[in-house]
């Protein structure tokens, strides 16, 4: 009963409010305020007036072996008179950035000064015509800079790459570029040996795969370029089973060796696309000379020389043979 009550209340002065408000003599009254206001308005905005603007400043063309020293301002704080119509114009978001184009004035004297005619000579071009600039905070710009050395270094790939089972690296990983010119202080380029990408983490590949790698920051240096193209070749990989002659190295001219037996059974692990691809100087299996004058056994252990980045994993069988030194 008591909350029935309280929406009456609630209702019979709302409507009290309403009737007040919209007599016939309040709109009248609203009507004059709100138009003497707007002639009010007009009237102040075609008088002369001041006001602060702030003006952003844009360097560019800054070549990549030039370092900015100090802090150059990257904003200008103008004071300026027109026509407040026209000030409306100067609003934030209708400022354009004064840009300063800084690519053909770096000499070896490691500073550049804008002085404030010419300064107020660029900022003109910005304003109205009818626009006076009574002042301009700072109003001249000092930009110190000094070269950079300049190097040129190999890109390392920093990861953790993990192949699916049964699968193998097919080739070299490869980076596209491979180097990078670095440019800095000449004292920190001397520590520079090369520069190292971001960490690239990899699981069960099972297919050849290509990623774009950062190069990792080094403070104060800067790099011609960002990025790296990683490629990593994998295949699936099986194994073949060849026979392989044994042969003999650092042999006299009048000296020869006889092996038993003269091939040896040679398993090694291959990518599918090299299955077929052994050549005679990819694997080697021999016997060194210089073992073999002083040893006193008949049988030695064979020596293995892989050739190739796609063959691993190689084993012989036998392992040993027994020889002979025989004089030609």
């Amino acid at each position: 009963m008591a909350e029935k009550k309280g929406m009456n209340f609630l209702s019979y002065n709302l409507q009290k409010l309403k009737s007040f408000f919209f007599t016939k003599d309040i709109l009248s009254f609203l009507f004059f305020l709100a138009l003497s206001s707007t002639f009010w308005f007009v009237h102040a905005l075609g008088k002369e007036r001041e006001t602060n603007i702030v003006v952003p400043v844009r360097y560019v063309g800054i070549p990549i072996n030039v370092a900015i020293t100090n802090n150059p301002p990257s904003e200008i704080l103008l004071n300026i008179k027109d026509q407040g119509m026209r000030l409306f114009d100067y609003s934030t978001s209708h400022i354009t950035p004064l840009t300063i184009d800084l690519s053909r004035v770096f000499y070896q004297k490691g500073e550049i000064l804008i002085t404030p005619d010419l300064l107020s000579g660029r900022i003109r071009r910005y304003l109205k015509p009818t626009t006076t600039i009574l002042d301009i905070q700072p109003d001249s710009i000092l930009i110190q800079y000094e070269k950079l050395g300049v190097k040129t270094v190999p890109i390392k790939l920093n990861s953790k790459i993990e192949l699916a089972n049964q699968y193998m690296l097919s080739n070299d990983i490869q980076l596209d570029p491979n180097i990078v010119t670095v440019f800095g202080p000449r004292r920190l380029l001397d520590t520079i040996k090369y520069v190292y990408t971001d960490y690239l983490e990899l699981k069960n590949l099972n297919d050849t795969s290509y990623y774009l790698c950062k190069l990792k920051p080094i403070k104060l240096v800067r790099y011609s370029v960002k990025h790296t193209k990683v490629s990593v070749f994998v295949e699936p990989f099986t194994e073949r089973k060849v026979q392989i002659q044994v042969t003999a190295i650092n042999c006299p001219q009048n000296t020869s060796i006889r092996t038993f037996p003269t091939f040896v059974n040679a398993t090694y692990t291959v990518g599918l696309s090299q299955f077929y691809t052994l050549a005679p100087t990819d694997l080697q299996v021999y016997l060194d000379y210089n073992d073999l004058k002083l040893s006193k056994q008949s049988k030695q252990p064979l020596k293995i020389k892989n050739n190739t980045s796609h063959i691993t994993n190689i084993r012989i069988s036998p392992s040993e043979v027994e020889f002979i030194l025989e004089e030609k």
